[in-house]
């Protein structure tokens, strides 16, 4: 009978406990360990939110960029013409206001030189 006790005494103890392979947690551990699991999960939703983000930003840059490049595309073409125009505005030679004024003056004077040379 001691026999048959000491047996189902080494037994019970043996089973008590599940047996661990490798390292095993307390519970203490193990609610920290959990913790930090959804801290991690939380983690990775936000940065997959920010990752959205930040695309949708880049997204936004790309069409910004082609809409400012055709902006100046046109600014440039826009300057072409006013350079086109400003050469075809630009006074000639013969809209000189001095040539006009002394141009009058000697045809003045030569009028009157040669009024007072008639007899």
């Amino acid at each position: 009978m001691n026999k048959l006790l000491s047996i189902l005494l080494l037994l019970s103890l043996s089973f008590m406990q599940e047996p661990c392979e490798g390292h095993c947690l307390s519970e203490d551990e193990l609610q920290g360990v959990m913790n930090d699991v959804k801290e991690l999960q939380f983690d990775i939703l936000k940065y997959k939110e920010i990752e959205r983000n930040l695309n949708s930003q880049i997204y936004m840059y790309i069409q910004s960029d082609s809409l400012y490049k055709s902006q100046i595309g046109d600014l440039e073409k826009q300057l072409e013409f006013k350079e086109e125009m400003i050469d075809l505005v630009k006074p000639k030679w013969y809209d000189n206001k001095y040539l006009w004024f002394f141009g009058g003056m000697i045809i003045t004077s030569g009028a009157v030189y040669l009024a007072g040379q008639i007899d």
